[in-house]
């Protein structure tokens, strides 16, 4: 089930045109934002004897993580306190991404406002790449979307309630994301890897 706004024809056009994507080529950014309240979702205890823990009523102030994502693994990341807006994600683009992208390759990001920043896209298109925004509401094509994932799970396992604990945890979850788990995160998104020698 997706969203309601999805537009169907926009999501059918961008599968034609991902049959063209080499998944090698792409670089995936996103964000996520998390907070010092992130506890586990599923507890054990003995037979009998309740699962308990605890987690601050205050959850502070959300830190934000912006980064991206290649067939090979992580690229490139900030975190910021607070969520992040046009100005933080032109600054990432500016400070961090593009002198780390190589001619070649396609930026893929969703449909959020603070992405469509004039100077963003001329920053990555001075580095010789291409730069594409995924249909509407539509995460399913976003493998970044997996890692954010598995980074919570970590996030919430590790139990960092303050600031800079969470930042170091962020730090430690992001060393967890291997290229096998890109991999297959690519392929369930629908991106594949060109045939060598075509």
């Amino acid at each position: 089930m997706g969203a309601s706004e999805r537009n169907e024809e926009a999501r059918a056009a961008w599968r034609e045109q991902l049959k063209q994507l080499d998944a090698r080529k792409l670089v995936v950014l996103d964000e996520c934002g998390s907070n010092i309240a992130l506890t586990p979702l599923y507890a054990r205890a003995p037979k009998g004897q309740r699962a308990s823990g605890s987690a601050p009523r205050n959850r502070g102030k959300n830190t934000t993580l912006i980064a991206a994502l290649t067939f090979e693994g992580m690229g490139e990341s900030m975190i910021i306190d607070g969520a992040a807006n046009a100005v933080a994600f032109e600054r990432y683009v500016e400070e961090i991404l593009a002198p780390s992208l190589s001619a070649g390759q396609i930026v893929i990001m969703d449909n959020l406002a603070a992405h469509k920043g004039k100077k963003v896209e001329e920053l990555i298109q001075a580095r010789g790449c291409q730069l594409l925004f995924l249909p509407a509401y539509s995460p399913d094509f976003s493998p970044i979307e997996e890692t954010f994932s598995k980074v919570k799970t970590f996030l919430r396992r590790a139990g960092a309630r303050t600031r800079e604990a969470l930042q170091e945890a962020i730090c430690q979850a992001l060393l967890t994301v291997t290229a096998q788990d890109a991999h297959g995160w690519f392929r369930h998104c629908g991106y594949l890897p060109a045939k060598e020698g075509v």
